[in-house]
């Protein structure tokens, strides 16, 4: 090998480019990803004590959060007063009732499930406001399938089922 002699500048210029490449190095592969983690982690700290305020202020709500759950899906116990609701809605949107009839009872821990099967006839414009409207609190009911047809042209009077899913708390 050969002895290579530095002058006292290239020295110099040596050990700062050296420095620079070290200091280079530390900052990308080392200190920039650090800071980079512990500022994830700390927004992530931030977040979670964000959901844990929001969780404790339903934990102290729980109470009244209970007395409006029960409000809508409670005073429904008897299916049969469900059943009176959406006849004497129907009937007052105009609409034909001819056959209402309980479905299927499905138990899922907190809640029943509870099928309803409707023969409607009537126009359109009733039908869509009758089943928009039960589908809205309080009764809350969802709409699992409907199968219309015309039976009249003039005026346009469909008839068909709709079937509908009531949910019931459990005591």
């Amino acid at each position: 090998m050969i002895p290579v002699i530095f002058s006292k500048r290239e020295k110099y210029i040596f050990i700062i480019t050296v420095v620079f490449i070290a200091s280079a190095f530390l900052y990308n592969f080392i200190f920039e990803p650090s800071v980079k983690k512990w500022l994830a982690l700390d927004s992530e700290i931030e977040a979670k004590k964000a959901e844990i305020e929001n969780n404790a202020g339903l934990i102290t709500r729980k109470d009244s959060i209970r007395r409006e759950y029960d409000r809508y899906a409670g005073p429904d116990k008897n299916i049969s007063a469900v059943l009176s609701d959406m006849e004497s809605s129907a009937h007052s949107f105009g609409i034909k009732t001819s056959n209402i009839k309980p479905g299927k009872e499905a138990e899922n821990g907190l809640y029943k499930e509870y099928g309803i099967e409707l023969q409607i006839e009537g126009e359109m414009p009733d039908i869509i406001k009758f089943l928009s409207e039960v589908v809205k609190l309080p009764t809350l009911a969802a709409l699992k399938r409907f199968d219309f047809k015309l039976i009249s042209q003039n005026p346009p009077i469909f008839k068909g089922t709709v079937i509908l899913s009531k949910i019931i708390t459990t005591p």
